[in-house]
């Protein structure tokens, strides 16, 4: 689960729903203004679940976080206000 509030990713257990973790995002840096969160939008797993990739609206960026570790392992720019993000499997 992802939040603006907490500019963070969440992971919980299943199926009693306790809270296993969170990933803090990357922060937006304005000029002239204070940070904000990066606003996470949609959330997308890599087909062996090792890496969930997050698009954040507010920086133009693509977060990819290790599911076992819960960290960030790279921050992808992507252009204009992402939003929507899918995982595209080709054999």
């Amino acid at each position: 689960m992802n939040s603006t509030l907490a500019n963070a990713v969440f992971e919980y257990s299943l199926p009693d729903l306790a809270l296993v973790g969170h990933t803090s995002l990357p922060l937006v840096y304005p000029l002239g203004h204070v940070p904000t969160g990066s606003v996470p939008e949609w959330i997308t797993f890599t087909p062996d679940s090792r890496l969930v990739y997050i698009s954040n609206s507010g920086n133009r960026l693509v977060s990819a976080i290790d599911t076992k570790t819960l960290k960030l392992v790279a921050v992808i720019p992507v252009g204009e206000v992402p939003k929507r993000i899918d995982t595209l499997v080709l054999h």
